[in-house]
């Protein structure tokens, strides 16, 4: 398995949740992710490239426009094929915690993700519908 560092990894992934470019993104994705990678969370599990860059996107544009951006906590932990790290959601303007969050992940051979599982330590008061439900 190539070796990954797990800050330096956690901090890549957490920066591809403020990507607001589309192209980007998915290219961040590409490179994040295996081709048939998982990414899960409360509300949605999609697969592949392409609906992990959409849900993505959709995550972004809820949250930049309700002003709160992500970093990552630089607490990242690897043990054999899995990471977990923190990350927290902010205030864009001001700093001011919203929410707190980790992820697992599983990597292949690669280094790439297979599976992501994320979970709220603290959710956000800020919600936004699930994609579809807010037209």
């Amino acid at each position: 398995m190539t070796v990954v560092n797990p800050n330096e990894f956690a901090e890549r992934y957490v920066s591809l949740w403020t990507q607001s470019d589309p192209e980007a993104r998915l290219k961040a994705v590409q490179e994040l992710w295996a081709p048939d990678g998982v990414y899960a969370n409360a509300i949605a599990v999609v697969r592949g490239h392409e609906a992990i860059a959409t849900q993505v996107g959709y995550a972004h544009d809820a949250y930049a426009t309700g002003g709160f951006t992500f970093r990552s906590c630089n607490n990242a932990r690897g043990q054999h094929d899995t990471l977990r790290f923190n990350w927290v959601m902010i205030s864009a303007s001001d700093g001011g915690l919203e929410a707190v969050g980790f992820d697992f992940v599983t990597l292949d051979a690669d280094g790439r993700v297979l599976s992501d599982h994320q979970y709220f330590d603290t959710p956000p008061s800020y919600v936004v519908p699930p994609p579809g439900e807010d037209d």
